[in-house]
């Protein structure tokens, strides 16, 4: 992971990976709202753009508290590339439930779900301590610290989004 980010040449890869994570996590209301068209995929996708900037610039900020100096774009391309495996697990859910398997069906394959999850993280984690320079605890620390500082203002920022343009589906 480090001589692809002193490279600097999978950015746009790492982008266009957010991008799709956002535009797959979007398909279940494209799926209720048959109506719909494109644009949860579009909104989606933008707000996975958004999520690896955010994101990124929260993670290389929290990192400098640990002792990191990287650039935001290494921490975003470290996160966009780490999305990788999420994104595959996402996009097989997604046509598992699309396809209307039975409940029964999915739920067998959690513990493959779960596995294929908790890679992911690894990898997540393995990219940001290449990009960050740190070790994986410090890593691992800095994700915590990020995850916790950002979550309730998120969640606060979409309730008011809620309150404001109507609950989403």
């Amino acid at each position: 992971m480090r001589a692809i980010l002193d490279e600097g040449q999978r950015h746009a890869s790492a982008v266009m990976i957010a991008a799709f994570f956002g535009a797959v996590q979007s398909g279940h209301a494209a799926h209720v709202e048959t109506e719909s068209g494109p644009l949860p995929f579009v909104l989606g996708a933008m707000a996975g753009v958004i999520g690896l900037y955010l994101f990124g610039w929260l993670t290389r900020n929290f990192g400098r508290w640990f002792g990191a100096e990287t650039a935001q774009r290494d921490t975003r391309t470290a996160i966009g590339l780490g999305l990788l495996p999420w994104t595959l697990l996402s996009i097989v859910l997604s046509f598992m439930v699309g396809a209307e398997m039975d409940a029964e069906v999915i739920v067998s394959y959690a513990p493959v779900f779960f596995a294929v999850f908790v890679y992911g993280y690894v990898i997540i984690l393995l990219a940001l301590s290449a990009a960050l320079r740190l070790s994986v605890l410090k890593t691992f620390l800095c994700l915590v610290v990020t995850v916790l500082v950002s979550f309730f203002p998120l969640t606060l920022f979409a309730q008011l989004l809620a309150k404001l343009f109507g609950a989403a589906v």
